[in-house]
């Protein structure tokens, strides 16, 4: 009998689902018992969905139904599904005793009257989204402690929300002024399912901003952020690169007089001390999309004049922005070391 934690990923046809399993596939306490595409998909093995994991594993990818996940008596469940599937079936997840990363959008925010409009739904559990534990994991250590339910944060607001928090706390930013952030990324970040806006003839050779001042994410910046939700307080604006994968954002902020570089510098070395996946940009280079892509890390680095500071942060959308850090938030909630799985420990 295998003492290790049971897994399941429902969402395994996904581009942020493979790299999961892959990451999963290597860890040493978890073992990977199920993995699920939609309600009305057809059982094939895992390798036919994703050749690249041909003679990694023998699972199946098997259609997602509630007996059969039952069966599997999973502790640990990923799911990297539709916001309006996430929101059906995690209460019957925690339930039986599971515990859940969710990688969609349908737990992060704590106003239910906001799903409607960003999400197209009525979000009916409003206890169970009190309870559910926002992982931006470099923030949220003690909170991930024996969570049963971890709302894994959407890719942009990873991107914005690692840099610009301990800046806040510190009181370096002027609140008064906008905050404005400009971010960009690969299409992978649509999602795998097709459509007419990000076909390959549509997004090469292109580079368009797109749902501005619509955007779901931007109340989920604004909460994690401590901010009121208004454009006063909160631009964000979401451009789509000709790229497969990778973010980087450009943050606009005034800051207090007398705040320096270094002293953003400090503040950041202070907050991220044994925080493995953030890497801080000290010297003249910055971040850039392509040494952040393939990697679980999200980067970042300033530039300061006048008062006036420019933050860049990059993360690989795939990884640090979805699973690298849902796994991450699953480590530290089952109290593994973080790295397991996701770097090559020592």
């Amino acid at each position: 009998m295998s003492n290790k934690i049971r897994a399941i990923v429902a969402g395994a046809t996904g581009y942020s689902g493979v790299e999961l399993i892959k990451l999963l596939l290597r860890h040493s306490h978890i073992e990977l018992v199920g993995a699920f595409a939609s309600r009305t998909a057809e059982t094939q093995p895992l390798s036919t969905v994703h050749p690249q994991l041909m003679g990694l594993t023998h699972l199946q990818c098997q259609p997602y139904d509630e007996k059969v996940v039952s069966l599997l008596d999973a502790q640990l469940v990923f799911l990297g599904t539709p916001n309006e599937f996430s929101n059906e079936v995690v209460p019957g997840l925690i339930q039986a005793g599971a515990t859940v990363v969710d990688l969609s959008g349908a737990w992060r925010l704590k106003d239910a009257s906001l799903y409607p409009k960003f999400y197209g739904f009525e979000s009916h559990n409003p206890k169970l989204l009190q309870q559910a534990v926002y992982g931006l994991t470099e923030f949220a250590h003690d909170q991930l402690r024996n969570a049963k339910l971890i709302a894994n944060p959407g890719c942009y607001p990873t991107t914005i929300q690692i840099p610009l928090i301990p800046l806040i706390r510190a009181g370096m930013i002027d609140l008064s002024q906008t905050i404005i952030c400009d971010s960009k990324s690969g299409v992978s970040g649509a999602g795998k399912a097709p459509n007419a806006g990000t076909h390959f003839v549509e997004v090469s050779e292109s580079f368009k901003a797109y749902n501005v001042f619509k955007h779901r994410h931007a109340p989920e910046i604004a909460q994690g952020l401590g901010l009121e939700f208004s454009p006063s307080k909160l631009i964000f604006t979401p451009h789509l690169l000709p790229i497969n994968r990778g973010i980087l954002s450009t943050i606009y902020v005034r800051l207090q007089p007398g705040v320096t570089r270094e002293a953003i510098h400090n503040v950041w070395q202070e907050t991220f001390a044994g925080k493995p996946f953030v890497r801080l940009f000290t010297g003249s280079q910055l971040p850039e999309i392509k040494f952040a892509a393939n990697t679980p890390f999200c980067d970042i680095g300033c530039v300061v004049s006048e008062n006036q500071a420019v933050i860049i942060s990059a993360e690989d959308n795939l990884l640090k922005g979805a699973a690298s850090q849902a796994l991450q938030n699953a480590n530290v909630a089952l109290g593994f070391d973080e790295r397991e799985g996701i770097l090559h420990l020592s």
